[in-house]
């Protein structure tokens, strides 16, 4: 006699059968959705990162521009032509109009342009501390010497941006300088961990001397306890903005000075 399966256990499997497969289908859906977050996220900080580097190269640009109007101006004024003929070049040739426009906000020119060639590191340093600007190049630490005199110029930037190459440099590295005044040259005299603190890293000199501020360590995640200095001085010594490679001017005896 054939035995009849009971109702009961046909209903069970069947039910087991559908709670299975809503878990699959719910696993699926789960899975999805955090692929679709993984690559939304990997899309934006794509985005984000690609426009902070178009940025990067803009302020070198702009800092080009810049100083090379100034050294058009610069050699211009020591020509021997009358003040309105001069004015009149200034004007009309040293700068086209889209380069004035472009130079003439200062907040968005940079006052200078740091290079190590050893790290591929090429980064517009711009004249205040904000956020866009430690991410799109580095900030002058307000206070502290102008670029390419005597004195300490600080400069800072992100650990996770352009200053993360700066864990590859060693004392006796060389750095370069630009600013509209001309080059400087520096090599690194010392390397150091301080805490967040200790801003003896800024106290003046007497010499040229360029500090460099990010925070370490440089993988750590959240906020940095510490800060990473590396400090160069100037090859020249004594220096200053014309001996490290100014703008050349003719004096009187026809050297430069």
């Amino acid at each position: 006699m054939k035995r009849s399966t009971p109702i009961f256990s046909r209903q069970s499997r069947l039910l087991a059968a559908r709670t299975s497969m809503a878990n699959g289908s719910g696993r699926i859906s789960v899975e999805l959705a955090f692929w679709i977050m993984g690559i939304a996220l990997i899309a934006t900080y794509f985005l984000i990162t690609t426009g902070l580097e178009s940025e990067r190269k803009q302020g070198i640009e702009l800092f080009s521009e810049a100083r090379a109007a100034a050294t058009v101006s610069h050699r211009l004024e020591d020509l021997p032509l009358a003040g309105q003929t001069l004015a009149l070049l200034n004007s009309q040739e040293v700068a086209p109009e889209a380069t004035r426009a472009r130079v003439a906000d200062a907040d968005e020119l940079p006052i200078a342009v740091l290079r190590i060639d050893k790290v591929a590191l090429e980064v517009p340093v711009y004249p205040d501390l904000s956020e866009l600007n430690m991410s799109r190049g580095a900030g002058w630490i307000g206070g502290t010497a102008a670029p390419n005199t005597s004195g300490n110029m600080a400069i800072a930037a992100h650990r996770d941006r352009y200053f993360r190459p700066l864990k590859d440099i060693q004392v006796g590295d060389t750095m370069e300088l630009e600013s509209l005044s001309g080059r400087g040259e520096y090599r690194v005299s010392r390397i150091a961990i301080v805490d967040p603190d200790d801003v003896s890293v800024l106290d003046d000199t007497t010499e040229p001397t360029v500090t460099l501020v990010t925070c370490y360590p440089f993988y750590f995640i959240g906020n940095a306890p510490q800060r990473y200095i590396v400090q160069a001085v100037a090859v020249d010594q004594p220096g200053n903005a014309r001996r490290m490679g100014a703008v050349p001017t003719a004096s009187p005896s026809g050297e430069t000075p």
